[in-house]
């Protein structure tokens, strides 16, 4: 018979262990306890105790950080499961000094150091620029759309929510209609009964819900010029409901700027808007404020995709006297090399037979379709009707333009509707602006095409790609985030940060090993 080592797990071991050996040495658990055990490093944490004469004593800052930090690096956001793990795996035993912190401690930890955790950022960053992993010659600049703890089902303008509330109220008054009518008194103590009470209970808690969230916030205004009403949220206000290439999503765009030389994050801030223009100007500010002096006044190049592009951001940034690049939407077809292209044109086609939202774009008569004649002020529509002019000067940033608008009747009648209204003709025919050529001035948009499509141009914006996109990958993918589990921007920001620093700690741990 064979003889094999006693494999019996049922037994007590007494482990003679030393819990700074179980990190090792070359590793990046080992590199994250000597940063944190600098001096000073954490003061900003230091604030807001004050149990320095009574109550028990607090968890050190140090020791959360330690096994949030290392509980990010390997794809883990939950409290709950940190806290387990600081029981059952001696790595984060070690970490945790044998400590086993409750699950809220963890959590409140992260919710309750919003501004600590941007010093802390600001500290990180200090040290790879002072280890030499900040290039400072080209930032690039791009966001990531992530859901939080948000429901998308609570989301909606106030007119809709209002609806939805007397919906609610309407269900349980038919309900509460049905039982009253119903005489019979056996049935009421059934199982089916309760039910629908419990129905009743849960539909007039949600009204008063809407309710209240409607009488103590005002209508959120979006960003763009027409200063509409966008959906409001009744779990988390400050965030937005956006489409993404996986869905429709409740969340928010994680605004991120990183150096070339090593791929360094220079700034992260999450925003609740769907588009990114805005969030340009206050990302600008923030990357020269963690820097000594003008950091873009020596050459620096900005690069960001075409999300960024507009004519106010163009503005802004030659006003600055930032070096930027950021192309249009169409810069990919006037480059010969993408619009000649078998498999970009495939692409484009695929993208579109696969939109999650089913969107079909239906190409419509252009103005060069209409046969316009600035000097008589006349106008003729593809159809041959003579259209109305509506205004002799409107003024635009390229320059002033003629307007016409076809009659309604001739509109509504025309053959060739479907090839010239986006949708159906209501209360006005087709609309175009003219732009009087000899009056035309140059634009940003204008500077900035022709930078964009000069061969320095195409160059600088190429190292976009392979500066900013490894970041989120390395985040999403390697650290398998997928979802933000806070709310508020503040809260999502210090989250966010912190997945951002754990980026920065491993390069720096990467480099100096």
């Amino acid at each position: 018979m064979a003889n094999f080592i006693d494999t019996n797990i049922n037994q007590t071991v007494l482990m003679d262990i030393n819990y700074l050996d179980q990190l090792g040495t070359n590793n990046f658990d080992y590199y994250l306890y000597s940063l944190l055990n600098k001096p000073g490093f954490l003061d900003d944490f230091l604030g807001r105790y004050k149990n320095h004469k009574v109550g028990r004593k607090a968890y050190p800052p140090e020791l959360l950080l330690r096994i949030i930090f290392c509980a990010y690096y390997r794809g883990i956001t939950s409290s709950r499961v940190i806290a387990s793990l600081c029981e059952t795996d001696l790595k984060f035993m070690a970490l945790a000094v044998g400590t086993k912190p409750h699950f809220t401690t963890v959590a409140s930890f992260v919710s309750k150091n919003t501004q600590a955790i941007q010093e802390l950022f600001h500290r990180v960053l200090l040290v790879c620029d002072e280890s030499g992993l900040i290039g400072r010659e080209h930032f690039a600049i791009d966001g990531c759309k992530l859901p939080t703890d948000a429901s998308k089902e609570w989301s909606g303008t106030h007119d809709e929510l209002k609806k939805k509330s007397d919906k609610m109220r309407s269900r349980a008054k038919r309900i509460v209609e049905k039982h009253t009518s119903d005489d019979s008194s056996k049935n009421s103590d059934s199982g089916h009964r309760k039910k629908e009470l419990q129905t009743i209970d849960t539909l007039l808690k949600n009204a008063d819900k809407i309710d209240k969230f409607l009488g103590a916030n005002e209508k959120r205004i979006g960003h763009s010029r027409s200063k509409r009403e966008v959906q409001s949220n009744i779990t988390d206000n400050e965030s937005c409901k956006m489409t993404t290439s996986k869905g429709t999503i409740q969340g928010m765009t994680c605004v991120t700027a990183a150096d070339d030389k090593h791929q360094i994050i220079i700034e992260a801030q999450a925003y609740g808007v769907g588009q990114e223009q805005v969030t340009l100007k206050p990302m600008v500010e923030k990357i020269k404020n963690h820097f000594e002096g003008d950091v873009f006044s020596d050459g620096c190049v900005l690069t960001a995709d075409t999300g960024y592009c507009s004519e106010d951001n163009l503005a802004f940034l030659h006003d600055e006297n930032i070096k930027a690049v950021i192309p249009d939407n169409n810069f990919r077809l006037r480059d010969p090399i993408f619009s000649e292209s078998e498999s970009f044109k495939k692409h484009k086609e695929n993208r579109q037979a696969t939109r999650k939202d089913n969107k079909k774009t239906r190409k419509i008569f252009g103005i060069e379709d209409f046969s316009v004649d600035l000097e008589k002020k006349e106008a003729v529509c593809p159809n041959g009707k003579m259209m109305m002019i509506t205004s002799h000067h409107f003024d635009t940033a390229q320059g002033p333009h003629m307007r016409f608008r076809g009659y309604l009747k001739d509109c509504r009648e025309c053959p060739l509707q479907a090839q010239c209204m986006k949708g159906d003709v209501k209360k006005q025919g087709r609309q175009i602006s003219v732009l009087i050529e000899a009056q035309r001035k140059t634009t940003h948009l204008d500077r900035m095409r022709k930078v964009i499509d000069s061969e320095e141009g195409k160059r600088l914006y190429s190292k976009r790609m392979y500066t900013i996109e490894p970041v989120f990958g390395n985040i999403c993918s390697n650290k398998r985030l997928d979802k933000l589990t806070l709310r508020s921007e503040k809260k999502v920001t210090a989250q966010w940060q912190l997945y951002c620093m754990v980026h920065n700690v491993e390069k720096l741990w990467k480099n100096a090993a």
